[in-house]
């Protein structure tokens, strides 16, 4: 995988994630913030190989227009679906179909910040591992067991662990339920669909519970990682001291 900028790389070497190489300008090499002298020494502890580069080489070494002025080269893997449900009562985030990485990497922080259990990339949902996925999250993919599966792997792996399926659907969905008025204390799995198309219909009627948020007339629908904010934050409130530790 490929890292680009000096937040995402400190959190991966905190996370200790193998980096095989990093390649900084000079400034970087220099900083004399707190963070970064920790992100070089963690760096030199790790056995990575760091190497200061000229502006012209991190132009073409970072996918950016404005290159931050470090880049990394590291091995990550996705966590194992049953990493997902503990600690109990699980709270994880299922994204399906997904497309934009920016996206994606947004509901991983938002599930991070918000005492979610895990995150399932699901079906041709974008890569977590991507460059672009891994500077929306900030660093939380390291943090949080982000794991990849099927649709029918993922319900049946939910299922086996005794956790409830919600699916997000418009307010005028048959049968669909106010967010507040909505268990979200027990162990759920929040599906969120595709930018353009939403959860598949079967997908919404197989589920446990529908939901929808409640906003003014003539709205029909969020960003997805706004939805994924709105849904962790009504769960955190009813569930104030299930937090994370």
């Amino acid at each position: 995988m490929l890292l680009d900028g000096p937040h995402v790389v400190l959190e991966a070497l905190r996370a200790d994630v193998p980096l095989e190489v990093i390649l900084a300008t000079t400034d970087r090499l220099e900083d004399p913030s707190p963070d970064m002298r920790q992100l070089w020494s963690l760096a030199a502890a790790s056995g990575a190989a760091i190497y200061d580069v000229t502006t012209g080489v991190m132009d073409a070494a970072s996918p950016v227009r404005t290159p931050s002025g470090i880049v990394a080269l590291g091995a990550w893997s996705p966590a194992a679906l049953s990493s997902l449900w503990a600690p109990a009562p699980a709270l994880a985030v299922g994204l399906v179909d997904v497309q934009d990485p920016g996206n994606a990497g947004a509901v991983i922080r938002c599930a991070d910040g918000l005492d979610a259990t895990g995150v399932a990339m699901i079906g041709s949902t974008a890569d977590p591992g991507s460059w672009k996925s891994l500077r929306g999250a900030m660093g939380s993919t390291f943090r949080l067991p982000v794991a990849r599966g099927g649709i029918d792997e993922v319900l049946a792996d939910a299922r086996t662990a005794g956790v409830a399926i919600v699916a997000t659907v418009a307010r005028d969905s048959s049968g669909a339920i106010e967010l507040r008025r909505v268990d979200l204390t027990r162990p759920v799995l929040l599906l969120l669909g595709n930018e353009g198309a939403g959860l598949p219909d079967d997908l919404q009627e197989n589920a446990d519970v529908r939901v929808y948020i409640d906003m003014r007339a003539g709205l029909d629908s969020f960003n997805v990682s706004v939805t994924a904010g709105l849904l962790l934050y009504e769960a955190r409130r009813q569930r104030p001291s299930q937090g994370r530790v």
